[in-house]
């Protein structure tokens, strides 16, 4: 195993450090979510994660409600 997370780890490692934060975040369609890219960002600098590729989101595939 490598020293690097893979994209899965991170997103779990993600969502785990969310929730184990004393600071409540609250993240929907109908809350201003302009809180979570500085934590995103925090998250990987912490993990040495690398920046986003230039068009990233074009190979984005999110999942229907």
């Amino acid at each position: 195993m490598g020293d690097k997370l893979s994209a899965s780890e991170a997103l779990y490692g993600f969502c785990g450090w969310l929730s184990a934060r004393k600071e409540r975040v609250v993240i929907s369609h109908v809350d201003d979510c302009a809180v979570l890219p500085p934590l995103i960002k925090h998250f990987c600098q912490a993990n040495e994660l690398d920046e986003p590729r230039d068009g990233w989101d074009d190979n984005l595939k999110v999942p229907p409600d």
